[in-house]
């Protein structure tokens, strides 16, 4: 056989010359490889920006290693785009190797999403492009797409492991970090295979039952649409503040490191964007094993944030981005949507339609915002053994589930909403949104529809889909009409399946149609079927005539063809569902009108959805501000400081109670704290952090005495109030404790001015009593007693710093007044007249002595020449007196016995200088005490 001939009975069967298929992939290649360079330039450009300096001289260094042994950095910079390339299709950047026995492997997973963006849309065009000149079959596209696909993904594979980043490692080894794997292949081969087909079955004659389904593709380009919309606008709004509040504050504003770094984190911004703005929630988790996990205490877990972490102002943004985002979404599903009358799968469709596209693209979502790193290492010995820790990123499990109920919103506002919307709306500001491969509303023939009985075709307002009674063929050699392809490449009036594909039909073919008898066959051999006629969502069955030629009445026209179903002009043109004809053959658009009363309840119900979904948004709106503002953590922790502010230490106990014994909180009452001086003048919620949806950190800037302090506090949920409000109980709050010293016997103190009973304090440590206390100044003193002694007061500060709470002590006393020391020196003198009445030369008790021998029994007497001057000195249980500066004197008069029997006593004196010492105490009654110790001055 002759090349010509295996070429023509390929074509027979719908095979073509793949080549240029293959050129497309090498294309769409070439285009993610240029991308990926263009990815790694950026991303250079935002490291230099920080100031880190050469990113690849800094990795280097990191390592120990030069560039001599890890290749140059142009070098590794130019196998770079070839990982990314991988990494783009769904590859993991590994490192895996073995030293030493030790085996160890790290991989990290992200998706470059702007490379990939940019090898889909290649493939998809170039796909589109090859198609219309090349017109293959189904079997013909399919086994392009496959070889192509294939290639791709090898080259792909192969150019990643064979381009692999070297590290030389010791004995001569190195270690490969490359992208290549099973998952980098089939990854490619899956975008370029199904992009290309998918590309070249767009080009193709759709076939009769296309109205039926056309809103599927429609949904998933609106899910696209409001994807983007959200993710621009959000990130406009954020860009513009956050730029703002870095120039006010002299920073470089960091959106500027996003931009640059788009290529790579393009899709993580779309999808974090659209996801929290869907009320998603992103999450963060890390978990290890082996030693790593038990040095990693505390760190494991799963963190998740919603957009309601985010202060108020970003949030409450959120949700009206959200909100206008749904309302626009609904008017441009709502914007020249079509769909066949009456037929279950149609009607079917056009409820489930947005629903699945939406929750597809949730499930795109997350494929888009997953992001991981994983480390192993096994081999280490008895205490590493096999070790793994991993790291990943993206959003909540559930988000296509609220992709989904997004799409019911729209579904539901685009029926009843939007279509009292649109006629206050320019037609330009939604004619941008094209359905793709929508078909164009079904025409009818004068052979179709006519005096030929064709009413069971057509039928009355209501009696199902509107079809051609045979269908409508050409006579172009392929089976169909010469054909003019449309503005998009699409094949306009009747294909090869008799199938109306855009435009109108002109008069001419419509002829032909009529003339052709036989049931035409499509280019695989399928029989045609017939044609669906479609009518905008909303109008009625009862619009769906077709008016004949003669006018306003809708008569037969000129050519006398009519029928219960419609007729045609009298120059033999179809007419479109909902149009009439004139006496000239012209179409004209025929209003679909409702009935006064179908009116009226129509916008009844339309007011009562709207209303209902105004007052679901407003309480689901109220919920949330309410719950992150009145119920919020950061509300319970202001109440605390609040109380503490105002020395209201009764709410503070309420909100808040230290973990310590009762007994320990005698001074946390109002009148002590509140009678407190230099208590905290303000404060100020910084920042909270929520641990999970049962516990938030809140931090607080907490100022007295001109001194500010950065505290933390713990807050964990304890139910809910007021039935559907989160409620919040703060967790064991630390409180400074005052080390009160009692004196001895002492049964009273007075703290800042308020009585406070011993027994009431814990004394259990003995000589002083602990006692937990909010901020502030405390002064704390013994009540008067007497007059012989003045209270001594004790001033202890406490600070609002837990790093200032050592040392925090208040010892209140006495010291003796003006009259007490005198008392001292009188009862001194008192002690020192009654041991003067003693007849011994030592007598018991006392500060004197008298070195006299032979004392005659009773003969001795005691004489106080000089009193001594006490001085007094406070000590740890009262006073002590002492007269060692100035002594007192005494004679000591006596009979000495002779040396003889028979001589007589003689009269002697002894005089001796002595000095005092003792205690001093003053009892409850106020009456005092003075004792002598024992021993001598």
């Amino acid at each position: 056989m002759t090349p010509e001939e295996i070429t023509r009975k390929l074509g027979e069967v719908g095979l073509v010359n793949p080549l240029q298929s293959v050129a497309v992939g090498a294309i769409a290649y070439a285009g993610a490889f240029l991308m990926a360079i263009v990815a790694v330039v950026l991303s250079v450009v935002a490291i230099v920006v920080t100031g880190l300096g050469n990113p690849v001289d800094s990795a280097l260094e990191s390592v120990d290693m030069d560039q001599a042994e890890a290749g140059s950095g142009v070098a590794s910079l130019l196998r770079l785009p070839f990982q990314l390339v991988a990494m783009a299709t769904f590859g993991s950047f590994d490192v895996d190797g073995t030293i030493e026995g030790v085996s160890f492997g790290a991989g990290l997973r992200i998706l470059p999403f702007g490379i990939t963006l940019v090898m889909v849309l290649l493939a998809f065009y170039g796909g589109r492009f090859v198609q219309k000149r090349q017109r293959a079959g189904l079997l013909g596209i399919w086994t392009t797409s496959v070889l192509t696909g294939f290639g791709v993904a090898l080259f792909t594979a192969l150019s990643a492991f064979i381009l692999a980043e070297r590290v030389p490692a010791e004995a001569g080894a190195s270690i490969s970090l490359h992208a290549a794997g099973f998952d980098t292949f089939f990854g490619a081969f899956a975008l370029i295979t199904l992009s290309l087909a998918l590309g070249r079955l767009t080009v193709r004659a759709r076939r009769s039952w296309w109205p039926l389904v056309a809103d599927l593709p429609a949904a998933f380009k609106l899910a696209v649409s409001h994807a983007l919309i959200v993710t621009v606008l959000g990130l406009c709004g954020v860009i513009i503040v956050s730029t703002i509040q870095a120039l006010i504050d002299g920073e470089t504003p960091p959106m500027i490191y996003v931009l640059l770094l788009l290529p790579l984190i393009g899709g993580h911004v779309l999808s974090f964007v659209t996801g929290l703005d869907m009320l998603s929630a992103a999450t963060a988790n890390i978990d290890g094993a082996g030693a790593l996990s038990y040095l990693m205490d505390g760190m494991n877990g799963t963190e998740r944030a919603t957009m309601f972490s985010l202060p108020w102002y970003t949030w409450l943004g959120g949700l009206l981005l959200g909100g206008l985002a749904l309302l626009l979404a609904s008017l441009l599903w709502q914007h020249q949507r079509r769909i066949v009358p009456h037929h279950v799968v149609s009607l079917g469709v056009s409820w489930i339609a947005l629903p699945a596209a939406y929750f597809l693209g949730g499930l795109v979502l997350l494929v888009l915002s997953q992001a991981s790193v994983v480390a192993r290492l096994s081999g280490g010995g008895f205490f590493f053994g096999d070790m793994r820790i991993g790291a990943s990123v993206g959003l909540a499990a559930w988000t296509p589930l609220l992709a989904m109920m997004a799409g019911v919103i729209v579904e539901l506002l685009s029926r009843f909403v939007a279509p009292f919307l649109t006629p206050f709306l320019p037609s330009a500001a939604l004619s941008w949104f094209r359905r793709p491969l929508a078909p164009a509303a079904a025409g009818v023939t004068s052979g179709a529809v006519g005096a030929a009985g064709a009413s069971s075709a057509a039928g009355p307002a209501g009696s199902g889909p509107l079809t051609y009674s045979a269908p409508l063929a050409g006579a172009a050699p392929d089976g169909g009409f010469s054909l003019a392809p449309s503005a998009q490449g699409i094949p306009t009036d009747i294909n090869a399946d008799g199938v109306v594909e855009a435009g109108t039909v002109s008069a001419q073919h419509a002829g032909q149609a009529q003339a052709h008898e036989a049931v035409p066959t499509s280019a695989d051999g399928t029989a045609a079927a017939g044609r669906y006629a479609t009518m905008p969502i909303g109008a009625t069955a009862g619009a769906l005539s077709f008016a004949g030629a003669a006018g306003a009445a809708g008569a037969a026209g000129a050519a006398g063809a009519g029928g219960a179903g419609g007729a045609a002009g009298a120059d033999g043109s179809t007419a479109e569902p909902g149009a009439a004809g004139n006496s000239t053959g012209k179409i004209t658009a025929a209003a679909a009108s409702l009935s006064p009363r179908t009116r009226k309840l129509v916008l009844a119900g339309a007011v009562v959805v709207g209303a209902g979904i105004v007052l679901v948004i407003g309480l689901i709106v109220t919920f949330v501000v309410l719950s992150n503002t009145v119920f919020s953590p950061e509300k319970r922790v202001e109440a605390y400081l609040g109380a503490v502010q105002a020395g209201d230490a009764e709410q503070a106990l309420e909100i808040a109670a230290p973990n310590v014994p009762t007994a320990q909180q005698a001074l946390l009452t109002n009148d002590i704290a509140g009678a407190a001086e230099n208590r905290i003048s303000g404060f100020e919620i910084v920042g909270s952090e929520e641990s999970g949806s049962k516990s938030a950190t809140v931090t607080a800037k907490v100022t007295q005495d001109g001194v500010t302090t950065t505290r933390t506090y713990r807050v964990d949920r304890s139910g809910r109030t007021a039935v559907v409000f989160p409620d919040w109980t703060m967790a064991e709050t630390e409180y400074a404790t005052l080390a009160l010293m009692i004196p001895d016997g002492a049964a009273t103190l007075l703290v800042n001015g308020q009585e406070v009973a011993v027994s009431d304090l814990d004394t259990s440590e003995g000589y002083y009593a602990p006692a937990a206390v909010l901020p502030g100044q405390y002064t704390v003193t013994l009540p008067e007693s007497s007059e012989l002694v003045a209270a001594v007061e004790s001033v202890a500060y406490v600070s609002a710093d837990p790093d200032d709470w050592y040392e925090l002590y208040a010892a209140p006393g006495y010291s003796l007044s003006e009259s007490g020391m005198e008392e001292v020196q009188t009862q001194v003198d008192a002690l020192l007249d009654e041991c003067a009445t003693s007849t011994e030369e030592s007598p018991d008790g006392c500060p004197f002595r008298a070195y006299a021998y032979g004392v005659v029994e009773d003969s001795g007497s005691w004489t106080i020449d000089s009193y001594p001057t006490v001085e007094v000195e406070e000590g740890e249980e009262g006073w002590y007196f002492g007269s060692s500066s100035s002594a007192g004197a005494a004679t000591y008069s006596y009979q000495k016995e002779g040396w003889g029997s028979d001589d007589e006593p003689t009269d002697e004196t002894d005089e001796s200088s002595f000095s005092v010492s003792g205690t001093v105490t003053v009892g409850e009654d106020g009456t005092m005490a003075v004792e002598f110790d024992d021993g001598w001055w």
